[in-house]
């Protein structure tokens, strides 16, 4: 069911598989049991971790924008406390079809890019390359 590519290197430095965008969804250990558990990437916020205000939506990276847990703690959550761990696992995948995104920079000026899809991810809509443990150095 999952896939483990053995050239994952390759593919994230490329940025494309199999000529489609590589994406990075980056999560907590329970964040990616629960994932695997609904066989998605759910778009509605905790709002117990993530307060009222969280807006919906599933948050990813581009394969440029690879990064170690310190990295993405610092770059994508801001270095928020609460999201200290928020990076330890990820899941990297390829759409099957086209979708709309949105896409912009994580904050002005800075060099990672934010994608966000307002519905969920479900399994059956991806090509897992990649989940487990945060690889990138």
């Amino acid at each position: 069911m999952f896939s483990k590519d053995h050239r994952i290197d390759m593919h994230i430095n490329n940025g494309l598989f199999n000529g489609k965008i590589i994406y990075i969804h980056y999560t907590s250990k329970e964040g990616l049991a629960a994932i695997k558990m609904q066989r998605k990437i759910s778009a509605n916020p905790n709002r117990a971790r993530r307060g009222d205000n969280a807006k919906k939506g599933v948050y990813l990276a581009l394969a440029k924008d690879a990064m170690n847990n310190t990295y993405a703690h610092n770059l994508l959550f801001l270095g928020e406390k609460k999201y200290e761990a928020s990076a330890m696992y990820c899941i990297v995948f390829v759409f099957n079809t086209t979708c709309y995104l949105h896409s912009a920079p994580v904050s002005s000026g800075s060099p990672a890019t934010e994608v966000i899809s307002l519905d969920d991810i479900y399994f059956n809509k991806i090509n897992i390359l990649y989940d487990g443990q945060n690889p990138f150095i």
